[in-house]
């Protein structure tokens, strides 16, 4: 069973407090006019009143909680999909959105989590960095691949092996059952942590669309799996965040190449020398 929390606030603070109570754990969220509502698993109740309430002090607003009725979470989660188009470049739609045959790529993907408020804005950069990389013959990781976009659309534009890994089996069996859809072949497709991913064959191209803290934890690690010369692109940064990131990185060794925008999200291309 899930609860249902319904946050009244200012909807400019939404992006900001998706961010947090996702690092919290919360499942998914939805902005509606009544305010952000956050779902999560009752079981954890407490845990989820506890960072609410650690939130409250850091900015202002209110929030209540209710019971919701078992139904169909996919279903739910799919209805609110929207698609996400990066110029003329690529369209990322379900199977129910009208197809855009002008679009060089476009990805069908079926939704078994739902995304989050920033969603668009971090996807379109990260895709939007893609399709600026000399794609064809790399080696490339999707670290933390949700739905399997990223993997999905560097394949398409000429990756030789691509892995993905994600922590969630809603995540693993989405990226596999979506690259079947779409005509992709993955290398691997791993259920599990970074750990899990030999370092012994490092990689051309790692794509990391995730958050602050999974980036800071994993950044060592990260650098041990990124060949010398190659490239990482990052994105699920909030703006407040921005120094944080670039200055941890570069104590590890990373180059810092380039800070992308879009709304209060950050994206970043970095590389290995």
């Amino acid at each position: 069973m899930f609860h249902q929390y319904t946050l009244d606030n200012d909807p400019e603070l939404h992006p900001i407090l998706v961010a947090f109570l996702s690092e919290a754990g919360f499942d998914s969220f939805q902005e509606t006019d009544a305010g952000l509502l956050a779902f999560a698993e009752a079981e954890r109740h407490e845990e989820w009143v506890k960072a609410l309430n650690e939130l409250k002090a850091q900015f202002s607003f209110d929030y209540r909680w209710e019971a919701m009725p078992e139904r169909n979470w996919n279903e739910e989660w799919e209805s609110n999909f929207s698609p996400i188009r990066v110029g003329n470049r690529l369209l990322i739609r379900a199977d129910f959105h009208e197809a855009d045959p002008s679009v060089e790529q476009e990805l069908i993907i079926t939704p078994k989590m739902a995304f989050g408020t920033g969603h668009h804005a971090t996807t379109y950069m990260m895709c939007e960095l893609i399709f600026e990389q000399s794609m064809k013959g790399l080696r490339v990781l999707d670290y933390g691949s949700g739905t399997g976009v990223l993997a999905i659309l560097a394949k398409r534009l000429g990756a030789g092996d691509v892995d993905a890994v994600d922590i969630e089996p809603p995540s693993a069996e989405s990226t596999a059952e979506n690259a079947q859809t779409n005509g992709v072949e993955l290398h691997n497709v791993v259920l599990g942590e970074l750990k899990d991913v030999p370092a012994e064959s490092p990689y051309d191209l790692i794509l990391a669309n995730i958050n602050r803290n999974v980036i800071l934890d994993t950044s060592a690690a990260l650098y041990q799996r990124l060949k010398p010369g190659g490239t990482v692109l990052f994105s699920g940064i909030l703006a407040q965040d921005e120094q944080l990131l670039v200055s941890r990185l570069v104590e590890l060794g990373f180059a810092h190449q380039e800070t992308r925008s879009r709304e209060d999200w950050r994206a970043f291309v970095f590389t290995r020398d």
